[in-house]
């Protein structure tokens, strides 16, 4: 259980419970992710960071099922459901309350799939809709991404990189999950087109109730989407918290070095994205 977690609170809605992913045997074996206790509640927002093999991608693909943790387990509402000691595959009876959205669009869509395709195809798998009602349904899913009826109909090399993360996102939320997982899913679109999918991001987490959690090495969009962070080094969960108190007062020198290398990081506390206005 988190350290921070208190009696009362609402329950975790997905939980890693001293989760460690161990790569390689004997001497050359290390920890990729080393007894981590990460968990997100219904409805909340979450950040991890850290800098480029800390850990958070593994960790992210522990809790969507795609990586089963050497020791420990991944809760969903409670009950342990995937890991060391639980079920080694996530069931498909609750694998729809969690998904995720990879860094590359382009390598996750078919290229042979018009937008409204493949986003067609996962309401089929998910909500059973076949034909004309699962485009309807496509089409309504990708307009709440911003993405228009044309572009609907462009196949992904058609498309901005931007606009194809925003069709990924649309997939991802076909199956109406509990939980987004999003890992770095800014990383390889434009500043503008970064914006516009983190206010589209957080009004989704607003309107819906839905929970998302977050994993980037880009602190200023943490900063802005998240109230709560993990911050990741070498495996370790180093500091967690309220994302203002650790973003102002940061307890570990690793957290520190992370917000002092952030251009302008003495003004994130009273910005939202450090590229609006």
């Amino acid at each position: 259980m988190p350290n921070e977690w208190v009696t009362g609170m609402t329950e975790p809605l997905l939980e890693a419970r001293a989760a460690t992913v161990t790569y390689g045997y004997g001497g050359a074996a290390f920890n990729a992710v080393n007894d981590a206790n990460v968990y997100v509640q219904p409805g909340e927002a979450v950040g991890v960071v850290g800098e480029s093999g800390s850990g958070k991608t593994t960790l992210a693909r522990v809790l969507v099922g795609l990586q089963p943790p050497t020791k420990g387990n991944v809760l969903l509402e409670g009950k342990p459901i995937f890991g060391a000691t639980a079920q080694r595959k996530f069931p498909r009876s609750e694998r729809w309350k969690v998904q995720m959205v990879f860094q590359d669009p382009y390598s996750s869509l078919n290229p042979r799939q018009r937008a409204w395709e493949a986003v067609a195809e996962a309401v089929s798998a998910w909500q059973g809709l076949r034909g004309n009602q699962a485009k309807t349904e496509a089409l309504r899913l990708l307009r709440s991404m911003g993405i228009s009826p044309e572009q609907a109909e462009q196949f992904p090399h058609r498309l901005s990189g931007g606009q194809r993360q925003r069709v990924s996102v649309a997939r991802a939320l076909a199956p109406k999950p509990k939980i987004l997982i999003a890992d770095e899913p800014t990383s390889s679109i434009d500043q503008s087109a970064q914006a516009q999918l983190l206010n589209l991001l957080s009004q989704l987490q607003r309107e819906s109730g839905l929970a998302i959690l977050f994993i980037s090495h880009d602190l200023g969009l943490v900063r802005y989407l998240t109230s709560r962070v993990y911050v990741m080094k070498r495996g370790d969960v180093v500091e967690q918290g309220d994302t203002v108190r650790v973003f102002n007062k940061p307890e570990n020198p690793y957290t520190r070095l992370l917000i002092n290398s952030i251009p302008g990081h003495s003004s994130l506390a009273e910005t939202t994205l450090p590229y609006e206005s």
